[in-house]
């Protein structure tokens, strides 16, 4: 899931929100099976996750998001 040897290749607002999706990742995984799912950190990690996603595809990046999904 690293960003840094890709990095280059996208302007810096790009570079934040992949690294902010891969942030998401990680918290969400983390705390996934801790709380419930009715949780409501779980509903807001959701929620910028989602977010987050939209992010990405609004800034043509979505593919690269899938990828960093696939990757994990």
């Amino acid at each position: 899931m690293a960003l840094s040897d890709r990095a280059s290749r996208y302007d810096d607002l790009q570079a934040l929100f992949l690294m902010r999706l891969v942030r998401i990742m990680k918290l969400r995984a983390s705390l996934r099976w801790r709380l419930s799912h009715r949780d409501p950190r779980i509903r807001l990690i959701d929620a910028a996750f989602r977010s987050t996603m939209r992010d990405c595809e609004t800034l043509g990046i979505e593919a690269e998001a899938h990828a960093l999904l696939e990757a994990d």
